[in-house]
């Protein structure tokens, strides 16, 4: 069964891929896709958006190379900086306990990142970052297919030292959402050649 992160990357990598199109082998979203993602996964933050222009300002940020598409490592970036943004809300006492509607397959994920990092974070020395042993046990139990798949036994370590960017020997939820967002590169990666493979049966 999988771990709570690992349902959070699944559910990412599939709702890319429900609104994502195949092109030059390359899956991307397109504007309009990006609009109806938003709008079916994120409504909230879409219609506390002011701006009507809002989704082609994100895509004009997100479109390095101006072809009109993001790719999934692109889209990642977007959930990530949502993400972090909703993670500073939660650590500010600002979550809302009232919820007038289930929310979406996308902002489920990034709760579920927010509330595993937290439930580690809390355990031991300072609030809201992770030491290297809540990092092993984060990773222990929420990423341990990974963790077995190394043949590494000083995996942690360099982990860790790759993560906390700043040399604090913490790691805070931004920083662990880099590892998040590589280990779901990977993911996608993997779930192209998986789709490549079943069209062609």
């Amino acid at each position: 069964m999988p771990s709570d992160v690992e349902s959070a990357m699944e559910s990412l990598i599939l709702v890319f891929h429900r609104y994502a199109s195949e092109e030059g082998g390359y899956y991307t979203v397109s504007r309009d896709k990006l609009k109806q993602l938003m709008k079916t996964e994120l409504p909230s933050y879409l219609q506390a958006q002011k701006d009507p222009a809002v989704i082609d300002k994100m895509m004009k940020d997100l479109d390095a190379s101006g072809g009109g598409q993001i790719n999934f490592e692109q889209f990642f970036c977007l959930i990530a900086g949502f993400s972090i943004s909703c993670e500073k809300a939660y650590q500010m006492k600002l979550k809302k306990t009232k919820k007038k509607i289930m929310p979406s397959e996308l902002e489920t994920a990034m709760e579920s990142l927010i509330t595993v990092f937290h439930r580690y974070a809390s355990k031991q020395g300072r609030s809201g970052t992770l030491s290297r042993r809540e990092l092993r046990e984060l990773m222990e139990n929420e990423l341990s297919n990974f963790l077995k798949s190394q043949q590494d036994a000083t995996a942690i370590d360099k982990i860790m030292r790759d993560l906390d960017t700043n040399g604090d020997g913490q790691v805070d939820f931004e920083e662990f959402v880099s590892l998040v967002v590589g280990l779901s590169i990977a993911c996608e990666q993997c779930y192209q050649m998986h789709m490549k493979n079943v069209a062609k049966k």
